[in-house]
Parts: C-alpha cells; sequence; structure tokens
C-alpha cells in the first residue's frame, strides 16, 4: 500500500484513523511500513464487527423510552378529555 493509499484510507474512514492514532507504536508501524495500514485495518474492521456498543444502544433506548412516555401522556388526556364529553 502506497503513501497515498494509506491517506485515502484514513480519510475514508475517521473512525479507524482515530484508533490508529490513540497508540503511539500505531502510528510509527503505518509511518514505517505503509503496507501495515491494510492488515491493521483488516484487524480493526474485524474486531469491529464483534463489538456491541453499549453505550449507543442504551442511549437509543433511553430515548424511544422518552417518546414513549410522552406518547402515553399524550393518549391518557385524550382518554380523559373524551370521558369528560
Amino acid at each position: 500500500m502506497k503513501r497515498k493509499e494509506v491517506k485515502r484510507l484514513l480519510k475514508e474512514h475517521p473512525e479507524f484513523e482515530a484508533w490508529v492514532e490513540e497508540d503511539s507504536m500505531r502510528v510509527m508501524a503505518v509511518r514505517k511500513n505503509p503496507g501495515m495500514a491494510e492488515e491493521m485495518f483488516k484487524r480493526w474492521n474485524d474486531r469491529k464487527k464483534g463489538k456491541l456498543d453499549f453505550d449507543h444502544i442504551s442511549q437509543k433506548t433511553k430515548r424511544a423510552s422518552e417518546m414513549l412516555t410522552g406518547v402515553q401522556s399524550i393518549m391518557d388526556m385524550m382518554a380523559d378529555y373524551t370521558k369528560k364529553l
């Protein structure tokens, strides 16, 4: 892999770029041997596929719960209103 290809790979995948920059040894390895970036990307991508992001899932669940609570309160108000009629 050439340097231009490595730059393109990092630009297309900013999460991978952030992962590489977390460790100075990874940065040095990619600078010394740009061909290693492709191997690192494959390992990173395989590891990423098997990983569940519980923080992201819990945020979405919380948001959905809040929306459902809001809908439920609206439905309760409508039911109370129809009972009064």
